[in-house]
């Protein structure tokens, strides 16, 4: 019968070798870039529980339908196909136009356009 020393040690060399492979494992999958290969693109908030998503995946664009029951795939494409369809938005030219959509809708709701020093 083997003595409580030898069954400590067996217990911890097989937690030693459990930990070691474990961060092995980690490593390869961090080497691999698996984070880097699903990126969230665009979202279309459609009401509560209900989005638009616009998922990369690879080389490979999806749009699905999120509702509260599941998920519908609509569309799957090329990379290159989404990138010559959609345009691009940079942070800039989003600012400048909501500046003036702003502004109009405030004009067609009945309030001023102009901010108060100007008046």
């Amino acid at each position: 019968m083997p003595s409580f020393w030898q069954v400590g040690a067996a217990m911890v060399t097989v937690l030693a070798l459990l930990i070691l492979a474990l961060k092995f494992l980690g490593r390869l999958q961090n080497g691999r870039g698996a984070q880097d290969s699903v990126r969230l693109l665009k979202v279309r908030r459609l009401g509560p529980k209900r989005d638009l998503e616009t998922l990369r995946v690879d080389d490979e664009v999806f749009t699905i339908y999120r509702h509260d029951g599941g998920m519908v795939l609509l569309r799957r494409e090329p990379h290159v196909d989404y990138v010559e369809r959609e345009p691009v938005v940079t942070p800039d030219t989003a600012v400048a136009g909501l500046g003036r959509k702003l502004m109009a809708m405030a004009a067609s709701a009945g309030g001023s356009s102009r901010p108060a020093e100007d008046r």
